[in-house]
């Protein structure tokens, strides 16, 4: 019976392998047979006897934690360059390059120095104007379809860890309600559904995942519990919402800590931004450029899908932005600042579409008095000089020690947003009345000022770009060499199984002719006694 018995447990334990290897996260089993009596000697008529005394999972804490730990940065780094490949594509083909369309620009600029009064040069300055504006435009568009398509991503990704950490939850208070010390454990399905959430959570929302001593799970984010044990806490707004909009900001998205009792809830917020510091009089800090002292923002997603939406909301659309207002405004105030030999202005070529000035456009030329003075307060420093493009740049990155606020301020005024860039110049006569050789000439002679903005835009994005792709082959690479790894101890080889089904067939087959040949025995030997 104890053969019968061992073969039984052999027989399904396989089975349940065979059947749980197309299974995502399932874990091999084996049987465990145990000695039940020993017998002393080979003379003793008992002989030894075995019992099943339950099943074991082929795990490995260790290897399995380095495992989740690594799918959150692979999950971070895979999101990262997923979400900039339009981007990315835009900036490396010809086509829909900006360098190539201001080229085009400055090139019939100097066409029409030679031949001022060619009414098909003059066409042809404009026809690719407009081309500079849509290749500006295009690129400004883009990276706001960025910030607009991660803000989305990062509400569906709250939304499915709102709807995993309940789960881990109930599976965890499962496993703990099926344990006994001693006596019983969880059943291996229930530690493969634990597993199965918490792999979920980290490719989610990155954090860390903890096995208890009873065999359950607490996930945690940056030192906060987001599920501990059989008690899940979710991700909410300041108003307790636990449905996450898209159009939330980051600085109002929380997590809600319930309390033992159910009541008076305690939120954290997820991303906490940058808070200037005071002096003791209350007065705000400052350094020596004036600027406030701020101590850094900070933010609970780190890794994870969810980490890598709000470091491109937070820091790369951002940056990528400005630098594209930037570019925009330096053709608006260079290019319409223009003169012929007479020291007259050209008419205007470049604009934003704006409602500061009556509803017409942003040039900043002599008639427009409040745009040129919103350009000339981005661009003229208090001395009466002008900035170049790195100064604003670097006077806009928080980081930089040359960090200014009011740079910072003005570049990020909506009338200034690249993707309200447009040509303002027409193909009408009048637009070429003051387009003499000496304007044409100076026009094309501002090539050289647009290669250093054209270049970091587009060398930046491109570095940023290619560290995360690098960054992900190799968080890929170390992905798998740990699957790899767990694989040769937790996963299924169905030709082994195959080899085990046929051993544990042959012993039930052994136990069984046992069993039938003792029958026989007793039946003849009652049938002699009977007789």
């Amino acid at each position: 019976m104890a053969g019968l018995q061992s073969a039984q447990s052999g027989m399904l334990v396989t089975s349940q392998n065979v059947t749980g290897s197309s299974v995502e996260g399932y874990v091999r089993r084996t049987s465990n047979v145990r000695v039940n009596g020993l017998s002393p000697s080979s003379m003793d008529i008992t002989g030894t006897s075995f019992a099943v005394e339950g099943f074991t999972r082929y795990f490995d804490n260790l290897l399995q934690g380095q495992l989740l730990s690594q799918q959150s940065k692979t999950s971070y780094s895979q999101t990262l360059t997923q979400s900039v490949a339009p981007l990315d594509a835009m900036l490396t083909e010809p086509a829909t390059s900006i360098a190539t369309a201001l080229g085009n620009f400055f090139n019939a600029a100097g066409s029409i120095a030679n031949e001022p009064t060619n009414s098909a040069y003059q066409q042809s300055l404009i026809g690719n104007a407009r081309l500079v504006a849509d290749r500006v435009r295009g690129l400004a568009n883009t990276v706001g379809q960025i910030s607009s398509n991660a803000s989305q991503a990062l509400a569906d990704v709250l939304n499915q860890a709102n709807s995993l950490t309940p789960q881990l939850a109930s599976v965890n208070a499962k496993i703990r309600g099926a344990a006994t010390p001693g006596l019983s454990a969880a059943s291996p399905d229930l530690l493969d559904e634990r597993d199965r959430i918490v792999g979920k959570l980290q490719e989610l929302v990155g954090g860390t995942t903890l096995i208890n001593e009873d065999g359950t799970a607490s996930y945690l984010l940056n030192g906060q519990h987001l599920v501990d044990r059989e008690k899940a806490n979710t991700f909410s707004n300041t108003a307790g919402t636990t449905v996450i909009r898209s159009d939330m900001a980051l600085s109002d998205l929380r997590i809600k800590v319930a309390s033992s009792s159910g009541q008076n809830p305690v939120y954290i917020k997820l991303v906490m931004p940058a808070v200037a510091q005071q002096q003791s009089n209350g007065m705000p800090l400052l350094d020596a450029n004036g600027n406030s002292v701020m101590v850094p923002g900070q933010t609970i997603l780190q890794d994870g899908k969810a980490g890598a939406y709000v470091h491109l909301i937070q820091n790369f659309v951002p940056t990528v932005q400005k630098s594209l207002n930037l570019l925009a405004t330096q053709l608006v105030l260079k290019v319409n600042q223009v003169a012929s030999a007479g020291n007259i202005a050209i008419a205007p070529i470049f604009g934003f579409a704006s409602s500061t000035s009556n509803g017409t456009p942003l040039t900043g030329s002599s008639t427009d008095t409040t745009g040129k003075a919103l350009l000339e307060g981005l661009w003229k420093k208090t001395d009466g000089s002008s900035y170049v493009y790195s100064d604003l740049i670097e006077g806009s990155n928080l980081q930089s020690n040359n960090y200014r606020q009011t740079i910072d301020n003005a570049l990020s005024r909506s009338e200034f947003d690249a993707r309200q860039f447009q040509v303002v110049g027409t193909f009408d006569r009048a637009q070429f009345s003051n387009m003499d050789a000496a304007a044409s000439a100076s026009l094309q002679n501002l090539r050289d000022s647009f290669t250093s903005p054209v270049t970091f835009i587009t060398s930046s994005v491109a570095t940023t770009i290619a560290t995360w792709k690098n960054t992900q082959r190799s968080d890929e690479a170390l992905q798998k060499s740990l699957a790899g790894q767990k694989s040769s101890i937790t996963g299924v080889n169905l030709d082994e199984e195959a080899a085990n089904l046929v051993k544990y067939q042959q012993l039930y087959n052994a136990s069984s002719k046992l069993m039938q040949t003792g029958k026989q025995m007793f039946d003849t030997l009652l049938g002699m006694l009977s007789g």
